[in-house]
C-alpha cells in the first residue's frame, strides 16, 4: 500500500471512529416507567397483594349459556377482528422501514444508424448497491418504536377482549335481569287475579266493598300493563348478545330462554391489591408502550442532526456493436445535514415533548387503574350486602302475605291489608331481582378493571 493510499485511509478511520464515539454518547438508554403505588394503596392494609391468574372469571357464575355466548363471542366478534388487523397492519408498517443494504440492478438495450446506414447496437447492465452505516442509530430507533407500536396493538387486541367480556357479560346480566322481571310481573299478575277472586267473593258476602273491588281490578290491570316494556327490553338484550357475537339478531344459535335465572356470584370483596396489575391491564401496557415509541422516536430524530455514512458502489458491463467492456465503482460517501438545521432540532424538541406527554399519560393511565380497582371494590362489596338484606327482605314479606291471607278470610284483616302486603312482595322481588343485576354487574365491572380475562380465547383466535 502506497503512503497516500495510507493516508487516505488513516483519515477515513479516523472519521469513522469519531463519528462511532459520537454515536455511543448520544444514545441515551431506555428505562421502564416505574409508579409506586403498592405502598400507598390503601386495599393492601390488612391483607398481602392477591396474584391474579389470567382466570375465566366469568365460570364463577356456574352458567353454561353465558359460557357458550362467551366462547361464541370470542370467536365471532367484529371489533376484536378489528383490532386482530390492526395488528397485520403495524407488523406491515415496521417493514416499511428501508433497509440498511439494497442492490438497484439497471438494463438498457438500443441501436442507432449511422449515415453510412450501419447499424450499431448498444447494451448495458448496472447492478448498483448501498449500505447506509447506521452510525447513530436512527433506523434501529424506527425499528424498535415501530416495534413498540406492534405491541401497542397487541395490547389494544387483548383491551378489546375485556371491553367483549364486559360488554357481553353485562348484556346478558341485563337480559336474565329482564326475565326475572317479567316472571315476577307475570307472578304478581296470577297473586292478584286471584286477590281480586277472593274480594269478588267477599262482596257477595258483603264482607268487602265495590271500591276494594275496582282498587283490586286497578292493580291487576297496573300489572299487565308493564308486561309490553319488560318484553320488548328481553328482545334488545337478545340483540344486543348477537351483534356482539358477530350474529345477526335472530341467528344466534344458543338458547337464552333455558335457564332462565339470575345469575349469582359470592367471591370475596377482600381480594387485596392484584400485584400484577400493571401486567393485566391492557390500557396501562399500551401506555408504556407508546411512552417508549416516543422515547425511539427522538432517537431517530436526533440521528438526522448527523452526517450519514454510506458506502456504495456500482458494476456496468456494456457492449457496442459486439465490444464489451466492464466498469466499476465503490467507495464511501458522507452526507451532511442541510445547514441551517433549525426545523430538524426543532423536531427533536417535539419529539422530546411527547416522550414527556406519553410519560404522564403513562401515570394518569395507572391513577385511573386504580381508581377503578378501588371504585369497583367499593361497588361490589356494597351489592353483595345488599343483596343479603334483599333476600330477608322478601323472606318476611312473603310470609305476612301468608298470615294476612290466612286471616283475612276469619276478619283478622282487612282487604287492604292484603293488597298492602301484596304491594310489599312485589316491591321487595323486584328490588332484589334489582340488587342480583346490581352484584352481577359489579362483579364483571370488578374482574375487567383487574385486567383479568385478557387474554381469553387467543389461542383459539390463533388456531382459527
Amino acid at each position: 500500500m502506497t503512503g497516500r493510499a495510507w493516508r487516505r485511509t488513516s483519515r477515513t478511520f479516523s472519521v469513522l471512529s469519531g463519528l462511532a464515539f459520537l454515536a455511543g454518547c448520544s444514545d441515551v438508554p431506555y428505562h421502564a416507567p416505574r409508579f409506586a403505588f403498592l405502598s400507598s394503596y390503601k386495599s393492601a392494609r390488612d391483607s398481602s397483594p392477591v396474584l391474579l391468574s389470567n382466570a375465566e372469571w366469568w365460570k364463577t357464575f356456574r352458567d353454561p349459556t353465558l359460557d357458550a355466548l362467551v366462547e361464541t363471542g370470542l370467536a365471532g366478534n367484529l371489533d376484536l377482528d378489528i383490532a386482530r388487523e390492526r395488528v397485520t397492519e403495524a407488523e406491515a408498517i415496521q417493514r416499511t422501514v428501508p433497509q440498511a443494504a439494497f442492490l438497484s440492478p439497471r438494463a438498457r438495450a438500443g441501436g442507432e444508424r449511422d449515415e453510412n446506414g450501419r447499424t450499431d447496437s448498444r447494451a448495458e447492465a448496472t447492478l448498483g448497491f448501498e449500505w447506509i452505516v447506521d452510525i447513530y442509530g436512527g433506523r434501529r430507533a424506527q425499528i424498535d418504536a415501530a416495534g413498540a407500536r406492534i405491541e401497542v396493538a397487541d395490547a389494544e387486541v387483548d383491551a378489546a377482549r375485556l371491553l367483549l367480556l364486559l360488554n357481553i357479560a353485562n348484556a346478558y346480566v341485563d337480559l336474565r335481569y329482564q326475565q326475572t322481571s317479567l316472571a315476577l310481573r307475570q307472578s304478581e299478575l296470577a297473586s292478584r287475579r286471584q286477590t281480586l277472586e277472593l274480594i269478588e267473593r267477599l262482596q257477595q258476602g258483603n264482607a268487602a266493598t265495590q271500591v276494594d273491588v275496582v282498587r283490586a281490578r286497578a292493580l291487576v290491570s297496573e300489572t299487565r300493563a308493564e308486561i309490553p316494556e319488560i318484553r320488548a327490553a328481553i328482545e334488545a338484550a337478545r340483540n344486543e348478545i348477537a351483534v356482539l357475537a358477530g350474529k345477526v339478531p335472530g341467528t344466534l344459535g344458543i338458547d337464552l330462554d333455558k335457564g332462565a335465572r339470575q345469575p349469582r356470584v359470592s367471591l370475596s370483596p377482600e381480594v387485596g391489591i392484584p400485584a400484577d396489575l400493571l401486567r393485566n391491564r391492557p390500557d396501562i401496557r399500551v401506555a408504556e408502550r407508546r411512552y417508549y415509541a416516543a422515547f425511539r422516536d427522538v432517537a431517530a430524530a436526533r440521528a438526522d442532526l448527523y452526517p450519514q455514512l454510506s458506502l456504495s458502489g456500482t458494476i456496468t458491463r456494456s457492449s457496442l456493436s459486439g465490444s464489451a467492456g466492464t466498469e466499476y465503482f465503490f467507495g464511501p460517501a458522507l452526507t451532511f445535514p442541510v445547514l441551517p438545521n433549525t426545523a430538524r432540532r426543532a423536531s427533536v424538541e417535539q419529539r422530546e415533548s411527547l416522550v414527556r406527554q406519553a410519560h404522564t399519560q403513562w401515570k394518569l393511565t395507572v391513577l385511573g387503574a386504580i381508581r377503578d380497582v378501588e371504585t369497583s371494590l367499593a361497588e361490589y362489596a356494597a351489592a353483595l350486602s345488599a343483596q343479603r338484606a334483599a333476600e330477608e327482605t322478601v323472606r318476611l314479606y312473603q310470609e305476612v302475605v301468608t298470615l294476612t291471607r290466612q286471616i283475612v278470610t276469619r276478619d283478622g284483616a282487612t282487604i287492604r291489608d292484603l293488597i298492602e302486603a301484596e304491594q310489599d312482595v312485589a316491591e321487595a322481588n323486584t328490588t332484589l331481582a334489582t340488587t342480583l343485576r346490581r352484584v352481577g354487574r359489579s362483579f364483571v365491572e370488578l374482574n375487567v378493571n383487574l385486567g383479568s380475562g385478557h387474554g381469553a380465547g387467543e389461542g383459539q383466535a390463533a388456531g382459527g
